[in-house]
This record gives C-alpha cells, sequence and structure tokens, in this order.
C-alpha cells in the first residue's frame, strides 16, 4: 500500500515538475490578483541548490536543521527547521520566533527575515519537495520552491533523565575529638550532603561533599577524595560502621547485591554533569576501586557508576525554631514548619505531624530526613495533595505522659500543641486532615497516638518503630482492646538487619493483624535503623497519604 501510495505522488509530482518551466520562473515577478486578499505582487522563486548547515540542539530534544537555499540569479532563502528528529520529515512549519518547539522553523529570503507564513515539507523516494508562500519584514511576498536531495548528519541526542534524583543538604563542617571531646569548626567550608534516590524513592547513594561556602550544584562537581574527618575543598567525609550496635551512615553507596557499603577511602569520586535532552543539569557520580565497609563490619572494595540523576529542588518554604510558651510543661517547646509551594493561608490544608527518634530534634527531619525536598517531590508529582508538614521538638519523651522528668507531654501535644498550629497556619481541623507519622522513638509515638487517639488521624506510618519500652504505655494491650473501626489507616515498615527494633516488629504487627484490622499494612525490607532505611520509607507514606489529602 506504501509503495503504491509513493508511486502515485511520485506520478502526480513528475505531471507538475514538466509544468514547472511554465508555472515557476526563478525569482520572477507575477501579478496574483486576490491571492488570499493579502499579496498583489508575488517573487517565484525556485532554488535549485541546497546546502545543509550545521545541525544545532536547542535543547529538550529539539534540534533546529538549517539549510542554505540558492537560485542560478542570486536569489537565496535560509530556513532553520525545529525538530526532534536529525532528519528533515515530513509535515507544515509553522514560523515561529518566540518558542523553540518542534513543527515550527524561522527564516529569512535575500536576507530579509520572514515575518509571516508556513512551509511545506513533502518527501518522495529520497527527493525533498519544499515550498511555500511567505512574506519578508520588507514587505516582499515569496513563493519559494525547492526540489532535490538534502543530506543530514546524524548525531547523538543528549541523555535522558534516568529517573534518579538527588537532594542537597548544607551543613557546618564541626569535627569533634574523641579524646578530649572539643568540637573544631571550619567557617570557611561547608558539608554539602548529596542523596541520591532510585526512581522508587529509596535511597542509593550519600556523599559527605565538603567545599566552599554558598556553593550551587553545579559548582560541586570535580574529584573527590575520600577523608576521615574530612574538612578541605575537594574531600568526601569517609562513612562508618559500628558492627556491635548494628549500625552504619555517612557516605556510602548501594552495591549490586543490594548491600549498602560505606566509604572509608581508597579511589576518587567522580562528580559531573551534562545537558538532558529536556533541557535540565543531570548529574553523574564515579567511584572506582574504592575501600568499603558494610554494617557487619566486612571490608572490601567496590566502584559505582550512577548516571543522569536529576536534581530534586525543595518547592515552597522551610521555617523553624517557632515556639509554644507550655503551660502543661511549664516550658517553650519548638517546632519547626514546610509550607508547600503557593501557601497563603487561606486555604485551610491537611497537615501531618511527624515525629523524631531519640536524640533528635525538631530539625531531624529537615536535616537528615530530606523532608522538605521529599514532600515537596510528591506534591509536584502528584503523588499527594498541598499539605504542611509540622515537626516538634519531644526531646526524649516518647511522645507519653511521665517519661521524662515527668513531663505531661501527650497532654501537651493535643492541649497546646496542635490547637496552636491548626489556629495560626489554618490547617488540621478534623480527622480527615490530620495524619502522623514518625521514626523509631517516634514511631512508637505514632502508633501509640494511632490508638489512644484514633479520632485525630485518618493515616498513621510508623518507621522502624519501638514497639515496647518498660514504663511506656503497653502497645500489646492497647490494640486488642481498641476499636477496629475507628482505628487509622496504620502501616509499620521495619529493617530485617535493625538490631534496635526488629525483634518485637514482627510480634505487635501479628497482634495488630489479629484483631482483624483490614487497614493495616506491615512492610519488612532489608535495612538497618539509619536515615537510609526512613528516607526510603517516607515517599510511600506520602503516596499513602495520596488517598486521603488530595
Amino acid at each position: 500500500m506504501k509503495t503504491l501510495y509513493n508511486k502515485v505522488i511520485a506520478g502526480v509530482f513528475s505531471y507538475l515538475l514538466l509544468l514547472t518551466p511554465y508555472l515557476l520562473v526563478s525569482c520572477e515577478n507575477d501579478s496574483i490578483e486576490g491571492l488570499n486578499g493579502e499579496f498583489s505582487d508575488i517573487t517565484w522563486c525556485t532554488f535549485d541548490n541546497a546546502t545543509v548547515q550545521p545541525t544545532q540542539k536547542l535543547g529538550k530534544g529539539v534540534k533546529a536543521l538549517n539549510i542554505q537555499f540558492t537560485d542560478t540569479d542570486g536569489c537565496t532563502l535560509a530556513l532553520s527547521f525545529r525538530t526532534k528528529d536529525w532528519i528533515l520529515g515530513e509535515g507544515t512549519f509553522v514560523l515561529d520566533y518566540t518558542t523553540e518547539s518542534a513543527g515550527t522553523y524561522t527564516g529569512t529570503v535575500n536576507s530579509a527575515t520572514i515575518n509571516d507564513g508556513n512551509i511545506d515539507v513533502n518527501l518522495v523516494e529520497g527527493t525533498y519537495f519544499i515550498n511555500g508562500l511567505v512574506e519578508t519584514t520588507d514587505n516582499r511576498a515569496y513563493k519559494i520552491y525547492y526540489k532535490g536531495p538534502l543530506s543530514f548528519v546524524v548525531g547523538e541526542d543528549d541523555p535522558e533523565p534516568s529517573g534518579y534524583t538527588m537532594s542537597i543538604q548544607t551543613s557546618e563542617v564541626a569535627i569533634m575529638d574523641w579524646t578530649t571531646w572539643q568540637t573544631t569548626t571550619y567557617p570557611e567550608v561547608s558539608k554539602y550532603t548529596i542523596t541520591v534516590s532510585d526512581p522508587t524513592g529509596a535511597q542509593v547513594a550519600t556523599f559527605d561533599v565538603i567545599n566552599g561556602n554558598d556553593k550551587t550544584p553545579e559548582q560541586l562537581t570535580g574529584s573527590y577524595t575520600i577523608v576521615g574527618d574530612a574538612h578541605d575543598p575537594m574531600q568526601i567525609s569517609a562513612g562508618y560502621s559500628l558492627p556491635d550496635y548494628g549500625m552504619a551512615g555517612g557516605s556510602s553507596y548501594l552495591d549490586p547485591a543490594g548491600k549498602m557499603q560505606y566509604l572509608t577511602g581508597g579511589g576518587t569520586v567522580q562528580i559531573t554533569t551534562t545537558t538532558g535532552i529536556d533541557g535540565s543539569t543531570l548529574y553523574s557520580f564515579k567511584g572506582t576501586d574504592l575501600g568499603t565497609t558494610d554494617v557487619t563490619g566486612a571490608t572490601g572494595t567496590g566502584s559505582f557508576n550512577i548516571m543522569f540523576v536529576s536534581f530534586l529542588e525543595v518547592k515552597g518554604a522551610v521555617m523553624r525554631d517557632f515556639a509554644v510558651n507550655s503551660q502543661i510543661l511549664g516550658r517553650e517547646m519548638k517546632y519547626s514548619v514546610y509550607f508547600p509551594e503557593g501557601y497563603d493561608g487561606q486555604t485551610t490544608l491537611p497537615v501531618l505531624y511527624l515525629l523524631h527518634g531519640y536524640g533528635d530534634d525538631n530539625n531531624s527531619w529537615l536535616d537528615k530526613g530530606d523532608m522538605a525536598t521529599l514532600t515537596s517531590a510528591a506534591i509536584s508529582n502528584g503523588e499527594v495533595g498541598k499539605m504542611v508538614v509540622i515537626t516538634p521538638d519531644a526531646m526524649q519523651t516518647f511522645y507519653c505522659n511521665g517519661y521524662q522528668d515527668g513531663m505531661a507531654y501527650e497532654d501537651y501535644f493535643f492541649n497546646e500543641l496542635i490547637p496552636t498550629i491548626e489556629a495560626t497556619f489554618n490547617v488540621g481541623g478534623d480527622k480527615s486532615k490530620r495524619a502522623v507519622g514518625g521514626l523509631s522513638m517516634g514511631g512508637y509515638g505514632t502508633l501509640y497516638y494511632a490508638v489512644k487517639h484514633p479520632e485525630m488521624f485518618c493515616c498513621a506510618y510508623a518507621m522502624s518503630p519501638a514497639c515496647y519500652i518498660d514504663g511506656l504505655p503497653n502497645l500489646f494491650e492497647l490494640y486488642p482492646a481498641a476499636n477496629v473501626a475507628e482505628l487509622p489507616d496504620l502501616t509499620m515498615e521495619v529493617g530485617t538487619e535493625d538490631t534496635t527494633v526488629y525483634d518485637m516488629c514482627p510480634w505487635l504487627a501479628g497482634t495488630i493483624q489479629s484483631i482483624g484490622f483490614d487497614k493495616f499494612e506491615y512492610i519488612e525490607r532489608s535495612g538497618v535503623h539509619d536515615w537510609a532505611f526512613w528516607k526510603g520509607c517516607y515517599p510511600k507514606f506520602m503516596a499513602k497519604l495520596g488517598k486521603y489529602f488530595k
């Protein structure tokens, strides 16, 4: 069918070409009365020579195919076709100087800029037929025509984003001498913690990069050496492993076996950039012959090459260290807030209360957990609607009454903190617009608040939760006694190598499952008690919240 069509078209064009000497005289003026009611004098130009100029990449996969046409009388035509292909294809190209979109063109005739008219391109068995009626800025009209071959150079498209993403947290460089317990700060440099995640949101690498102050992401490129307690530019601070405690952290990457390897020295880490097919800057990370250790303390060497990573920029705003003058606790209690892009306080938004772990504070989810970046990415991707996130300071209270110095933290949380937050920022207001989540100690707080105050939250997500602590309310007793119909949508997620809390998690999960609660999900996966694991939980929490926060 296609061959027959081409033969028919070729026959039609052959017939028309027989008439060409009579119809198309090179750069000859003709008077055409009433042509579209626009032009009375049109110059007919038949171009017999075409030279393909170098192709330009315009970004977002669009190329400019540039062609210079001439005829025997000295007329010139320059056309720049925008297309996503390296070879000019058929179609009607629309004149457009304001964008660089595929399917548009720009050009000149006899050095005068074309300001009106479209160009038609046809291709029959390797022969191009290019024609159009155009007007130029010197108020001349041209009927342009070219028949002949065009030879284009096929190049390489820019790389496409891999789906991997990165975020950057900036902090001061401070190193403690563990013999004297003295901390030395280095104000002339900053630490840029680069976290790389795969398309599912799971962390695959972290690099504590040391460089000068106020660097943009693109200014962090270069070759870095791995140094313990790094404090000079172009160094990456080494990772660590504490096998006796089942803990590890710092600069690391996920090996092909799915095990996190923590960098101890050896070769270098290269950070490079390129421009992606969508016009964005993409980052690549390559390390070779690196000394490593895993969470068990096993040492070795390894390499990685993570290519074409997109930078996630926080959309929205973060405000830190607000304070509630608590009458219940007799002291000021801090909290920090993430506001989504476009927040104006006029529309009531949902609110997430995000709880930290033991030894952390109200800024830990921001500084270590990359919460603002992950939240804004989930909102931008449409996984969850706009919401405000509150990170309260709970010290070491386990979010309960009486555990730390007799403080009634639970009473403070529900009777002072929540009313203050919701009146100040116009958020929440009822169960459907509130959620709670947290890690470790905050995981316990999440499970406790979900069962003790089920009327307050529509969704709860406990990450690596402490399930049983002497002196705290017993979750193993509270859940069997709960009214299942009132409980919020609840998820527990824990790492199977988490020696801190794992032992009790399956038991509590089994207890909750035994009460016939169909809105409960229990997730086990490889991981330890660290931020890499919790940052892998957070996108799942956002996806779950997407069912409630539209």
